[in-house]
């Protein structure tokens, strides 16, 4: 984003039509995604198009005089636009969709349409449903779902299988105690029901041709993911390294992710605009000796388009990634190709405006938004807070640099991420300035490492190398997230609060950039509602739903199994169990379960993450309560 960030400046000349274009388009995208308004709803759109033909009858002196209505009539339509694309992107409401065909007993065909995931005691992956058998016919359906099958099938399940089954497809479900929509988040990706695929419920056809640059990728990826494990050294860092450049997360240590999410950098692990903003200068680098003029400019633009569009779809094309492409090539296209430079501002609602027309449910994914935060945030308040204090030093001007965009990123992302995780990284800006330096340094070694593979001598240099730079990295984002009070939790944001932050900020720019004694006010007023509402919902907290599952044993002992977290609040008398079952890796504290529960044995299953069962038993002994780690002691048996 450092580099994105010299592209424009928000003072930038120029026409921005798309930004015209893209608020009704994405109001009408949002309306329908809430409403899912019925197909003639859209009939509303043929009196736009009579009045839009009649005003274009009128005289050139009417049109002027009614060139509001114009622009009103144009809204409307972008409006009715944006609904009809996310209608006619939903599944169910294209006249083969699946759904409408499948009833349970038929028989499927599928194709596995990704490289399955090798899970702890299954494979997952998406598949196409190509045909189903329903009452004698034979159907060619529209419509993907999930697959998970017996792990022993790891070796005939593959990319681009084909196979029959009966096995009945279940409707995604979310689980009981999670908060988080997972049903809702399938139904984006228009997968609405998945099957499990026993040891022998199938019955293998073959192999369906892969598409050919999609296995070039694949490949590409499986080639850097060997490199890492064989030069970086098997372990967490060789997962970081796929991680950081190639975006396979596979590999990642759990905890490691946690401490970077909760440093507030997961953004440098998870492939963002940061990682092609490396690349694009580094390919304007590169190509930098190309001579000037029309032919050589527009190898340059060639180049740099195929190497930006080869790394996107490489690392899965996220939303953010898909972004940060767009935004460079339309800056490539307008340097090279048509010698002009764009305003950034109609890049970025140009890109945004591509992007929801190709797939409209991006509007809803976090990344998207998030990512279109960041880079506003970055061009509206990073020159402001650089401009706030002048360094003569040059590396120090350079760390203020950085620090400055850190800050304006953070602020437009902090009120979302607010409402969505309720928790704030306190230490985000030493964590960032700490983290992006070192992640760019590895992202360059591990390409040069990739290029000079065939000298395995200073291939192995280069990988220790980088082996050395991201334990390095990794101990300071953990030091960093255990420094005191690295991460607030548990902080009230509801749609309120998060509309009154967002015109805060609006109102603090207007101020910046124009001076209006208005704004100021507004921003004030903002705040002072945003405190209030605050304080209201700390005094009256709204209850959130814990699960617990309650199981009844022989001779009438009970087992609680704890899977998610607990409530905050303590009851006037314990509750009474024989075991407690730790499983799934709940965040809670052992001194939290004393305090709810009157237990016998604690047992800590599989699953949990190392730290974690390492915590709990540090806290079991200090408080002298009985457990047993099944995954230390193997299994536990109770006899009765």
């Amino acid at each position: 984003m450092l580099f994105e960030s010299t592209l424009s400046s928000p003072d930038a000349k120029g026409s921005a039509p798309f930004i015209r274009l893209i608020i009704p388009f994405t109001a009408g995208i949002l309306l329908q995604y809430y409403l899912d308004m019925n197909v003639y709803a859209f009939l509303l759109v043929i009196p736009l198009l009579i009045f839009s033909w009649l005003y274009q009858r009128l005289r050139p002196d009417q049109r002027f005089r009614l060139r509001a209505w114009q622009a009103l009539l144009l809204w409307l339509f972008l409006f009715f636009v944006g609904a009809f694309r996310l209608y006619m992107a939903n599944l169910l409401h294209h006249p083969a969709s699946y759904p409408q065909f499948y009833t349970q007993g038929d028989i499927i065909q599928l194709e596995i349409t990704e490289p399955p995931q090798v899970k702890t005691n299954s494979i997952s992956g998406v598949a196409h449903l190509k045909y189903i058998l329903h009452n004698g016919q034979i159907i060619s359906p529209k419509g993907k779902i999930n697959l998970y099958a017996d792990k022993r099938l790891k070796d005939s399940i593959r990319w681009g299988s084909l196979l029959y089954t009966n096995n009945t497809l279940m409707p995604m479900r979310n689980q009981p105690e999670s908060s988080f929509d997972y049903q809702r988040y399938c139904a984006d990706r228009g997968i609405y029901h998945q099957v499990y695929i026993p040891f022998s419920g199938y019955h293998p056809v073959g192999l369906a041709p892969v598409n050919g640059i999609r296995l070039f990728l694949h490949r590409a990826a499986g080639f850097c993911t060997a490199t890492f494990n064989r030069y970086v050294g098997p372990g967490p860092e060789a997962g970081m390294a796929a991680a950081l450049l190639i975006g396979d997360r596979q590999g990642l240590d759990k905890d490691l992710v946690k401490d970077y999410s909760n440093t507030g950098i997961v953004h440098v692990i998870a492939i963002s605009g940061m990682h092609l903003s490396l690349l694009y200068a580094s390919l304007l680098l590169a190509l930098s000796w190309l001579p000037a003029g029309q032919r050589g400019d527009l190898l340059k633009a060639v180049l740099v388009l195929l190497f930006l569009w080869g790394f996107t779809f490489l690392t899965g094309a996220s939303a953010s990634v898909l972004r940060a492409a767009v935004m460079f090539t339309a800056t490539t296209l307008g340097q090279f190709v048509l010698a002009r430079k764009s305003n950034i501002f109609n890049s970025l609602a140009a890109s945004a405006f591509i992007l929801l027309a190709v797939n409209p449910y991006l509007v809803m994914d976090t990344g998207f938004q998030l990512s279109y935060l960041a880079v506003l945030s970055i061009i509206l308040f990073q020159p402001k807070i650089y401009a706030g204090l002048h360094c003569k030093n040059k590396w120090l001007d350079y760390l203020w640099q950085m620090a400055a965009l850190t800050l304006a990123a953070q602020l437009l992302t902090t009120p979302l991420c607010l409402y969505y995780y309720h928790q704030f990284p306190t230490w985000f800006l030493l964590a960032n300035l700490v983290a992006v330096p070192l992640s760019t340094i590895i992202i360059y070694g591990e390409i040069l490492l990739l290029l000079v593979v065939p000298v395995p001598l200073l291939a192995g240099w280069l990988g220790r190398g980088v082996h050395g730079l991201i334990w390095l990295m990794d101990l300071l984002v953990k030091w960093i997230g255990e420094l005191p009070l690295a991460l607030i939790t548990n902080i009230p944001c509801n749609k309120l609060m998060l509309v009154l932050l967002y015109l805060a900020l609006a109102a603090m720019a207007l101020y910046w950039y124009h001076r209006f004694r208005e704004a100021r006010l507004a921003m004030i007023c903002c705040l002072n509602f945003t405190l209030l509402v605050l304080l209201y919902l700390q005094w009256h907290p709204v209850s959130k739903p814990y699960h617990l599952k309650h199981y009844t044993l022989h001779h009438g002992k009970r087992l609680v199994n704890v899977t998610t977290s607990l409530p905050d609040t303590v009851p006037v008398k314990k509750f009474r169990t024989n075991y407690i079952l730790l499983s799934r890796n709940p965040p809670v504290d052992i001194r939290q379960i004393a305090a709810l529960y009157d237990f016998d044995t604690l047992v800590i299953g599989t699953g949990n993450s190392k730290r974690r069962i390492e915590q709990w038993k540090n806290d079991c002994y200090v408080l002298t309560l009985r457990f047993i780690s099944v995954p230390d002691q193997g299994a536990y048996v109770i006899n009765f």
